[in-house]
């Protein structure tokens, strides 16, 4: 079968592999889709192929490969006896998170990672839950209330979703990102309000529709930012306020020296989000399907999956004007290339596979 991999210079390829299988309570998938995520998953390719470029791995360093998953939809092609009663060969499926949403032709895939996608939900669509999950991941972490605003600087797919879900629920968004098509992404979805920094003021839009207030939250959604950016969403945020950083962004609150950028001052809330919820980074969760008591733990990986699949099938969720490409999996490095080389020409690019 035909498989993505990345390599340690940030190179992407497909290459043959052999085909999964069942290794426990789960299902072999047989894709029919996968989106790329151009931040957690296509970031660090972008900062491999860069640290090659400047000499930081030699050419002398041994090549390594590694297969790429991160977020796909597909059809169940067998499935371990535990849950006959659950799926039936031929469901469609959604597929979230490294290591179970494959850029593959079939993958095995355990039963906490996958969910039914709603009927009138696209595959293609559906494809892009480990993004969807992650921004309802960043509202479940900043507890967000009805009414409240929420502010994100960064509008990739999952500033984008967040700006939504922060709707759905009741709220308001206003985003920020240096790219027009983002912009314009953002706004054609119904955000309240897009900046690009380069020719507006974020700090002043926020004054301005809140009365001086500032932001309930702002969550920072960006793959490499600066102490600049860190202030600002200090800055932008109300006393007493959250801010999120989401993955693996490295906040530096030092220096400053307005009042206003001070998060000792402001006595803010800071809180990381990593993963798609509780379970996401647990191995007998993901792997051997341990789940957590519903009583005790509402919100999961899994039923965060089930939630968002649901607000897409409702239509409180907008996915189709995320998606600007689509390329056959034997084109996906092109497709890893507009996304790494050209940010402001694509956001979501999906790759298809034609065996399904």
């Amino acid at each position: 079968m035909k498989q993505v991999v990345r390599t340690n210079r940030g190179e992407v390829s497909v290459r043959e592999a052999p085909l999964p299988r069942l290794e426990g309570s789960g299902a072999i998938v047989e894709t029919i889709c996968s989106v790329f995520g151009a931040g957690s998953e296509l970031g660090g390719l972008r900062r491999a192929r860069e640290a090659h470029q400047h000499g930081a791995v030699p050419d002398h360093v041994p090549l390594k490969e590694c297969p790429m998953s991160y977020q796909s939809t597909g059809r169940i092609v067998e499935l371990s006896a535990d849950l006959q009663d659950t799926y039936q060969i031929g469901d469609l499926v959604a597929c979230a998170g490294i290591g179970f949403g494959f850029h593959a032709e079939y993958g095995y895939v355990p039963k906490n990672t996958m969910a039914h996608v709603p009927e009138g939900v696209p595959a293609e669509e559906a494809a892009c839950n480990n993004v969807g999950l992650t921004a309802l991941h960043i509202l479940r972490r900043a507890q967000f209330q009805p009414g409240e605003l929420i502010v994100i600087i960064g509008l990739g797919l999952v500033g984008q979703f967040a700006a939504q879900l922060a709707a759905a629920f009741g709220g308001r968004a206003i985003g920020s990102d240096l790219h027009e098509l983002r912009l314009d992404t953002a706004r054609a979805c119904g955000i309240e309000a897009a900046v690009n920094p380069r020719t507006g003021d974020l700090a002043a839009e926020v004054v301005q529709r809140t009365g001086g207030l500032g932001a309930d939250h702002v969550c920072i959604c960006v793959v490499q930012g600066s102490k600049a950016l860190t202030q600002l969403a200090v800055r932008v945020v109300r006393y007493s306020g959250i801010v999120l950083l989401v993955g693996g962004y490295e906040a530096d609150f030092t220096g400053a020296t307005d009042p206003e950028a001070n998060p000792h001052v402001k006595e803010l809330d800071l809180r990381w989000v990593y993963g798609r919820g509780p379970g996401s980074r647990d191995p007998q969760w993901n792997y051997d399907g341990i789940d957590y008591p519903i009583r005790f733990l509402r919100w999961t990986a899994r039923t965060n999956l089930e939630t968002f699949l649901h607000l897409q099938a409702t239509g409180r969720i907008r996915t189709a004007p995320l998606l600007t490409h689509r390329f056959p999996v034997d084109r996906a490095g092109e497709a890893a290339d507009l996304l790494i080389e050209h940010p402001d020409q694509a956001l979501g690019v999906v790759l298809t596979y034609r065996r399904s």
